[in-house]
């Protein structure tokens, strides 16, 4: 009955609306700061009682595991593709561009994701893909370098690129160093380049 069916996609549709209203309540508070945000600073910021909050997730960790999955999203989302034949340092500069912009987009928010990381192992496995994901992509955009090393010293070169070109890395540089998003993307830069054995810029 068509009447039905449209009274099912309004109630669907405002389900998801309010689904979607605490996710983006949850990443709001970890944006600003919040490691942990709590039930009842999500409901408010997203104008539901924490009873609804828990009438969609199960728990905290379901909701901050959705919140997670957006983040690490947007951390992979728009990744280039290689460019054959390009230059070293073309190559390289893209790749930095890439990871610094997103990196740093996200820096404000990575506290709630180490924090989740260290408590729920099904968190952990999802941070783990994105490492995976950024060091065969890595791999890819350096092929012509890596593939005329001997195997053992491939794998120490990418690993220390992929090791450099992390969230991580990213903090120590920013927050830890004080460096400004340019001079963090010029030491990214020198540095991956001298592990592939180029001379930086």
């Amino acid at each position: 009955m068509p009447g039905v069916e449209e009274g099912r996609r309004a109630v669907g549709g405002k389900l998801a609306r309010t689904r979607d209203s605490i996710i983006a309540a949850t990443m709001g508070l970890a944006l600003a700061g919040q490691a942990a945000p709590v039930v009842r600073d999500v409901a408010d910021a997203s104008g539901v009682s924490a009873r609804t909050v828990f009438q969609h997730f199960t728990d905290t960790e379901h909701l901050y595991l959705e919140v997670l999955g957006r983040v690490l999203l947007g951390l992979v989302s728009g990744i280039p593709e290689p460019a054959a034949g390009g230059l070293l340092a073309e190559r390289i500069g893209i790749v930095v561009e890439h990871r610094a912009a997103r990196f740093e987009q996200w820096l404000a928010i990575w506290p709630f994701v180490d924090t989740l990381q260290r408590r729920s192992s099904a968190a952990l496995d999802q941070v783990q893909r994105l490492y995976t994901v950024g060091r065969v992509r890595l791999a890819q955009w350096l092929d012509p370098e890596l593939a005329r090393l001997p195997e053992r010293e491939r794998d120490h070169v990418l690993n220390a690129a992929a090791a450099l070109l992390t969230p991580e890395g990213w903090i120590v540089l920013r927050q830890r160093l004080g460096l400004t998003p340019e001079e963090a993307r010029d030491v990214w830069q020198a540095h991956v380049t001298r592990l592939v054995g180029g001379r930086p810029a």
